[in-house]
Parts: structure tokens; C-alpha cells; sequence
């Protein structure tokens, strides 16, 4: 009797570490794959995010949380899109910062990346520049092509920190290779760029 009753409670805690198992792999996989928030960008490039000298490339922007781990993957896919479309965009980073932190408050291996790719890196004091753009999620990217026009919106991974070959990737290497395709959206994963207000 008593080695029937200790197979069932094996039994019994081998099915409950299973199921939490199942648990959290199940919430693993929702939280990946959970797009961000995002606004729609204006159709037409802002005045106030144009380059100081005037360019006649393509104009990239990437909306960046520096302390977000899952914008790792997207700056290394932003390097892939860099490298088979160098010529053909100029990209600029805008790093987000609290209003109230000081300038070191940025610094780190994410944005050390950027400045290797001689990306143009913009300070952003409370994500304003970002949320002008519609980008309310780290790694979001906005590109206007070399007139100004809104040609695509959304992320360059395939889920959070995920890296690798994705839709949005092959999208913006198509549109900066000459595509003729109107406009494409996908979807962000990453850190909000603003904290989450909290309810008190």
C-alpha cells in the first residue's frame, strides 16, 4: 500500500512540475510574440526630424530604450539592413532619455553599436521625438523615403530580442533596393519607451 501511495504522489509532482513547466513556457511564448503599443506615423517626414544638411537619401529612424535587452536584436538586424543598403539611407537613432537624467544615463553597449555604425544618434527627453513619430515601443523604425514620404512603420525582429531573418527586415531592404510598394506596416516587439504610469 504504501509504495502505491508513494507512485501516486511521484506521479501527482511529476504532473504538477510539468504543468508549471507548461505554464510558463506558454506565457514565455505570449510574452515574445506581444506587440508593442504604436501611434501611426505622419505621412510626411516632420520638419523637425530632418537632417541639418539637406540629403537626398532615404531617412531611417529607430526608436531606441537603451536599458530594453530585447533592442539588442534589433540594432544587429538594423547593421544587416545597413549593410545591404548603405548608400541608400541615412539613420538616425533616437535614444530615449528621462527628462531629468543626466547625459551618462544612455551610455552602454546598445548604443556603443549605433556609434559603430555611425548611426546619427539623437538624445530623445522623454521619448517626444518617438512618439512624434508614432514609435511607443523600443526598436520600433520609421522610413520616409528621399521625399519625405511615409514608406514603412513597425519592427525589424521577429519577436522580442529574437534575431534573424524576418518580414520586417526584408521589407525595408525592398523599399531601400528601389521597391515600388506603397507603404508597409508590422508590428514592434520590444520595452515601452516611456514607464507604464502606474496606478496609485
Amino acid at each position: 500500500m504504501r509504495l502505491i501511495l508513494s507512485k501516486r504522489v511521484w506521479l501527482l509532482t511529476l504532473f504538477f512540475w510539468l504543468g508549471l513547466i507548461g505554464v510558463g513556457y506558454a506565457w514565455l511564448l505570449h510574452y515574445s510574440f506581444a506587440p508593442g503599443k504604436t501611434n501611426t506615423a505622419p505621412r510626411r517626414l516632420p520638419p523637425d526630424l530632418a537632417l541639418a544638411k539637406p540629403s537626398t537619401r532615404a531617412q531611417l529612424f529607430v526608436a531606441l530604450h537603451p536599458r530594453c535587452p530585447c533592442s539588442r536584436a534589433t540594432v544587429r538586424e538594423l547593421a544587416k539592413i545597413q549593410n545591404c543598403a548603405a548608400a541608400a539611407t541615412d539613420i538616425t537613432v533616437l535614444i530615449y532619455k528621462p527628462a531629468d537624467a543626466p547625459d551618462s544615463w544612455v551610455e552602454g553597449a546598445l548604443l556603443d553599436d549605433c556609434r559603430r555604425m555611425k548611426c546619427q544618434v539623437r538624445p530623445d527627453p522623454e521619448g517626444r521625438l518617438a512618439t512624434s513619430l508614432g514609435s511607443l515601443t523600443s526598436g520600433g523604425v520609421v522610413l520616409y523615403d528621399r521625399n519625405g514620404s511615409l514608406r514603412y512603420q513597425g519592427g525589424i525582429t521577429a519577436s522580442r530580442g529574437h534575431e534573424g531573418d524576418n518580414t520586417g527586415e526584408r521589407a525595408v531592404i525592398e523599399i531601400l533596393r528601389g521597391s515600388r510598394q506603397t507603404y508597409r506596416t508590422m508590428p514592434v516587439f520590444g520595452c515601452p519607451i516611456q514607464p507604464e504610469p502606474t496606478n496609485r
